[in-house]
């Protein structure tokens, strides 16, 4: 018998030593050595068997208790580790949908910024051109106005030099001119025609002036007469042309003036729009900041609880492990405690078998 619960005690100390589970382990507090020594010392003593399963009875009830213990720690751990689990899973999908929107918002900006930058550069390149194009027509302006002037007053001057012959002309009708003031004037008007580039139409008014010229005192008075004609129709033509060309000039000044508006117009549209560029950008860049900010705060997040995710797995995954252990060891030995009982049941039986013909053979000798 001592044998038997020897072996027994052995398998049961080597089951409780299992478990790497310490926190619940009251096994440490039962002694397997002590419960077979009392077990054998009252079969010893021929204690009767309730005596003897009693002391059985408290291994077990004690053994009863821990699981019981260990089931309640047990529930609790596991409620929150669901909780743990639930609010670490909440926190790491919030963070993954801000690392997640926060990253397409800023890959957004930066496209934006790639897009407006190019627009920009395109926009001052027009702007450029255009600011260029301004200066040659402001430069053009002044150039043609200079000759304009210049060439008006030749004009002015043609104009006046036939006045003058004129003048010279009704003189000489009248006796208080010379020829000789005649040949003075017309050395001017060859001037001013070279000047206007109109020498062609002053060729009959010098021919007939050498012909008055030649017939000196004795000059026809229809001659004379004629020649006045031909300087009103010179005048006349020199008028008409001065007209045009003042008509072109005015049409010059209103053509630039209108290419100045239009030059201006688009000028102050491409500051605008360089301005707003410039505004869109300060913007990006301030989007580019403050995504990336939230990135990289989302990103430390989500790896700070997906760590404390992984920890918490592998502690309550620990937990679960040795709860299992420490709940097999148990069960263990509550089927050892059984197989004791059974045994002591059977021993005590054994016992009973051999006390009877003892007593027969003691009554036999008594009576």
């Amino acid at each position: 018998m001592k044998t038997v619960l020897i072996v027994i005690a052995l398998c049961l100390v080597g089951a409780t030593s299992i478990s790497p589970y310490t926190k619940l382990n009251y096994s440490k507090q039962r002694s397997m050595a002590a419960v077979l020594a009392e077990v054998e010392s009252k079969m010893e003593t021929n204690s009767p068997l309730d005596a003897v399963l009693n002391v059985l009875k408290q291994f077990r009830d004690a053994v009863n208790v821990e699981q019981v213990n260990h089931d309640q720690i047990y529930n609790i751990e596991y409620s929150e580790c669901d909780s743990e689990f639930e609010f670490r899973n909440k926190e790491v999908e919030e963070a993954s949908n801000v690392v997640r929107d926060s990253t397409a918002q800023l890959n957004i900006c930066k496209t934006s910024k790639i897009r407006t930058i190019n627009q920009q550069e395109v926009n001052q390149q027009q702007l450029f051109t255009y600011q260029e194009h301004l200066t040659l027509v402001l430069q053009t302006a002044e150039s043609e106005q200079g000759y304009f002037k210049k060439r008006g007053r030749d004009y002015e001057d043609s104009l006046h030099a036939i006045d003058e012959a004129l003048d010279i002309l009704s003189g000489i009708a009248n006796g208080k001119r010379s020829f000789v003031d005649l040949s003075s004037v017309s050395k001017m008007m060859l001037q001013t025609s070279f000047n206007i580039q109109q020498t062609i139409i002053y060729a009959p008014i010098f021919y007939a002036f050498s012909q008055l010229a030649s017939q000196e005192d004795s000059a026809d008075p229809s001659q004379i007469e004629r020649v006045e004609q031909l300087l009103l129709q010179l005048r006349e033509n020199i008028q008409d042309t001065y007209n045009e060309f003042i008509a072109s000039n005015s049409a010059s000044v209103a053509a630039f003036n209108d290419q100045k508006e239009r030059i201006n117009v688009i000028l102050n549209r491409l500051s605008n729009q360089d301005e707003k560029l410039q505004d869109k950008l300060d913007h990006l860049n301030q989007c580019i900041g403050t995504q990336s900010a939230i990135v990289q705060a989302a990103s430390t997040k989500l790896e700070r609880n997906q760590q404390l995710w992984d920890q918490a797995v592998a502690l309550c995954d620990t937990f679960q492990i040795e709860y299992q252990n420490a709940s097999r060891s148990r069960r263990l030995e509550m089927s050892l405690i059984t197989e004791l009982e059974e045994q002591v049941i059977k021993r005590f039986q054994q016992v009973q078998e051999q006390k009877r013909p003892r007593m027969l053979r003691f009554a036999k000798l008594k009576y």
